[in-house]
């Protein structure tokens, strides 16, 4: 009988790390919406300067699309951003909020429009 228990125990703790993350790791993928979408608004100077140089504007609207999360000492927010434009373009965003809710971008790379977001 205390074999069950701790089986069940077991398959339970699963289910729930399974569900929710790892402690440090990647959350699960979501759809932005108004928050990560601010949060790429505020730092869009920051995201333009991070671009290779190779990237020439006017630089249209960046529209959040999905995002994950990492907590950390803050949050670390990776964001799928499409610049839009003539030819859009699809970035990954790792923008980080500390815990005095100030943000940073940290880094961005262009990717394809389907690659699913990874650590970077």
């Amino acid at each position: 009988m205390k074999g069950l228990s701790v089986l069940g125990l077991g398959l339970l703790f699963a289910i729930i790390t399974e569900t929710y993350c790892t402690p440090g790791g990647l959350g699960p993928q979501e759809f932005a919406g108004p928050g990560e979408q601010a949060l790429v608004e505020e730092n869009r100077d920051a995201i333009i300067r991070k671009l290779p140089s190779f990237v020439e504007g006017p630089f249209g609207p960046l529209k959040a699309l999905v995002f994950k999360k990492q907590v950390v000492k803050g949050t670390n927010y990776f964001i799928k951003v499409k610049m839009q434009g003539v030819q859009p373009r699809y970035l990954h965003v790792k923008i980080y909020t500390g815990l005095n809710n100030r943000s940073k971008v940290e880094d961005v790379i262009f990717v394809a429009q389907y690659d699913p977001i990874e650590y970077f």
